[in-house]
């Protein structure tokens, strides 16, 4: 039996096997899956020559991989299963098939299909219909995929999201003053600038992210305490985890898991977290135990919090090991694969 992994951001060919081992940066998800279930690898550079300029635009505006889905649909005929590990390849890859009369099963790792555009899209054309198994890392969006788009319960699965806890673990006790925020999807940044405002204490905002493409740019200057950061090597990352008193995650309201990335990194290196309660999030935190809920875009209840974790180590100890341990409790790159792989050998 024949599997294909498709990873729908750029995946280099020449990745050396030191960052496969997570030695000199974390494991990819979708190189350990392919690993494990001895499948096959795609990513969008498989053949740069069949993108022009002109694709490669409407790609980024419609934020899905049309190439990358026509390409793959041509080798379909020697799979029994297909696993995407994103909608920005399964929607259009689904729409070839069903235009094609491609049967190969198709297994989905969803992590946003409440969005408006693809709300509209399956009201249109159902093709969700079509997805053989979707995976969700938010039990918000799994009871979407069943209540509101009609998928049977049988072939909708939450799997808790993942971070490599062999590369993100805890490194020294010794920490420098300040707070660290990771990560650029739905992050409601002014609200933790005007929650550190006035207190002295120094903020480091690391905005990026492979998955998102939204600008940060604060409406104002920031203060001369606040850094604001972006693509760093991965050793940097780990480093200002590993020296950063706190970890805040401040997010918007959304239903979906923005924010577990940074919040994963954090907590694997058993950080004190404060995170905002958004529906998305829910699955990863117990509130006070391994890391602390504040109100959506509440600078008052952020800054309350910080303060008091800030003058606090034993408590600052007691939720990073809290954190560590749900991590290898499993909330982690191993247990997330183990995880797909089964789902998608029931397909193939």
């Amino acid at each position: 039996m024949r599997t294909l992994v498709l990873a729908s951001h750029y995946i280099s060919k020449n990745q050396p096997d030191a960052v496969g081992l997570g030695v000199h940066a974390p494991r990819m998800d979708y190189v350990e899956i392919a690993r494990l279930l001895g499948a096959d690898l795609s990513g969008t550079n498989s053949d740069r020559s069949f993108w022009s300029s002109g694709l490669s635009k409407l790609e980024h505006r419609i934020r899905l991989n049309l190439g990358q889905a026509v390409q793959v649909s041509r080798q379909l005929k020697r799979y029994d299963a297909v696993l995407s590990t994103s909608e920005k390849i399964a929607i259009p890859l689904t729409a070839v098939q069903k235009i094609t009369g491609q049967a190969t099963a198709h297994i989905v790792i969803a992590h946003r299909l409440s969005s408006s555009f693809k709300r509209a899209l399956f009201t249109v054309w159902p093709l969700h219909q079509s997805f053989s198994h979707v995976i969700c890392v938010s039990r918000a969006q799994a009871d979407f995929a069943v209540e509101t788009l009609g998928l049977p319960q049988s072939r909708v699965t939450f799997v808790y999201d993942k971070v490599d806890r062999r590369f993100f673990q805890p490194i020294s006790d010794e920490t420098d003053a300040y707070v660290l925020a990771v990560g650029k999807e739905q992050r409601d940044y002014e609200t933790l600038v005007e929650a550190v405002a006035g207190t002295g204490i120094k903020l480091v905002v690391l905005a990026s992210s492979p998955w998102s493409n939204r600008r940060l740019r604060p409406e104002t200057r920031p203060p001369e305490h606040v850094t604001f950061m972006s693509r760093v090597p991965f050793a940097r990352l780990k480093a200002l985890y590993a020296r950063a008193r706190l970890v805040v995650v401040p997010l918007f309201d959304v239903s979906y898991a923005a924010g577990v990335n940074g919040l994963l990194e954090a907590m694997a290196m058993a950080k004190p977290v404060i995170v905002s309660r958004t529906a998305g999030i829910r699955d990863y935190v117990v509130d006070g135990e391994t890391a602390v809920y504040v109100p959506v875009q509440n600078a008052i209840a952020l800054r309350q919090e910080i303060l008091r974790l800030w003058e606090a180590p034993l408590e600052r100890k007691r939720l990073g090991a809290n954190a560590r341990q749900a991590v290898d409790d499993g909330m982690n790159l191993d247990a997330y694969v183990q995880a797909v792989a089964e789902i998608v050998q029931r397909y193939s």
